[in-house]
């Protein structure tokens, strides 16, 4: 009677994991409207790109990115920053809709539409958006 009991509680947290979802406070700290793509890992193997969450000049509000269970799995691309990266960030470059919200699980890789950006690994649950 243990075991199956133990079994049925390592499978409901497995659930709840896998549910999980991730909040990201995002502050534009510039004079400018900005928005923000996101790019995301769902599972091993799968990764969803979304976008544009727009933030005005001092906007400050959260991101909940439903699925997500890991924020070290998240991606952010803001079009207000200069391409100018630290050499310890993580980037990777994925494909975004340029004029219209848009969610894609699928790569839209060269799509008319479409433009190639590179993200950076989110170090934290707040993302400021500075010049």
């Amino acid at each position: 009677m243990k075991k199956t009991i133990a079994a049925l509680v390592l499978g409901l947290s497995a659930v709840s994991v896998a549910n999980a979802d991730v909040m990201i406070d995002v502050r534009n700290d510039t004079s400018d409207d900005c928005s923000l793509a996101i790019n995301a890992r769902t599972d091993k193997t799968k990764w969803v790109t979304q976008g544009w969450y727009v933030f005005a000049s001092g906007e400050e509000a959260p991101i909940i990115l439903k699925g997500i269970n890991d924020i070290h799995n998240v991606y952010i691309y803001n079009d207000c920053k200069k391409n100018v990266t630290s050499p310890k960030t993580e980037t990777k470059k994925a494909w975004v809709k340029s004029n219209y919200k848009f969610v894609d699980d699928t790569p839209r890789e060269k799509e008319p539409g479409y433009e190639e950006v590179t993200f950076e690994r989110i170090q934290s649950d707040k993302y400021q958006i500075q010049n």
